[in-house]
């Protein structure tokens, strides 16, 4: 598995979905998340907790969780997405790929 270089383009580039056990953990997440579904632009899959809910939506709205430094304010609490994305998979060096950066390596192939 690569090692991230915390270009931070997931936190820019994705959806991040969040879902109510997300929200237990870090009630932080929650007035970004109502603010956006309000309609400020980030997508909302239902209106009820059994579904997930869209934190941020592209470059027009990276993660408000995002600090000025390029470093995740709530790491040791984000959501559970977070946690799963993997430097190095594929969606990772498809946004890298897309912005310009090298490639991590770790997948299938590399050295």
């Amino acid at each position: 598995m690569a090692e991230c270089d915390r270009c931070g383009l997931c936190c820019r580039q994705l959806i991040i979905e969040i879902a109510h056990v997300d929200v237990v953990r870090e009630p932080r997440l929650l007035p970004p998340a109502t603010r956006l579904l309000d309609g400020n632009g980030a997508i909302s899959y239902e209106s009820d907790w059994d579904k997930e809910y869209g934190l941020a939506c592209g470059s027009s709205h990276p993660c408000p969780m995002l600090a000025e430094d390029g470093l995740c304010s709530i790491y040791p609490t984000r959501p559970n997405v977070c946690v799963s994305f993997e430097a190095g998979s594929a969606q990772c060096e498809e946004l890298r790929e897309a912005a310009g950066l090298p490639r991590l390596g770790g997948g299938a192939g590399d050295d």
